[in-house]
């Protein structure tokens, strides 16, 4: 898997994201940097990220803890935030044996294989 450096500007074709992302719509409990407890949207996933919806916002380098489907605990850094949406990167990849039921419970919308 390769990581992106957010420190600095990437610009890789068009689209910028590592793996294709899946469209769902799922109220996701996470923990934020300080320890207090919010929910957010998200509104599509990946293996590797999300974009989600807080209207409160995030900075880029905030280190937030999901609770999801499935996989449980999952870590994640800011990498942007800008009008209540937030893009995300998890710390490690959620697997292929576990990413399809995750999506599936997440309520996943169009063609789930």
């Amino acid at each position: 898997m390769r990581k992106i450096d957010t420190s600095k500007a990437h610009y890789v074709g068009l689209d910028q994201r590592i793996a294709p992302r899946s469209d769902v719509y799922c109220r996701l409990p996470f923990v934020m940097p300080d320890g207090r407890q919010e929910m957010c949207t998200c509104v599509n996933i990946s293996a590797d990220g999300m974009l989600m919806r807080f209207e409160r916002g995030l900075e880029i380098g905030d280190l937030v803890v999901f609770r999801m489907p499935i996989v449980g605990r999952i870590a994640a850094k800011v990498v942007w935030s800008i009008g209540g949406k937030t893009g995300v990167q998890f710390d490690k990849s959620i697997s292929v044996e576990d990413y399809l039921p995750m999506i599936r419970a997440m309520g996943a919308r169009g063609d789930v294989n």
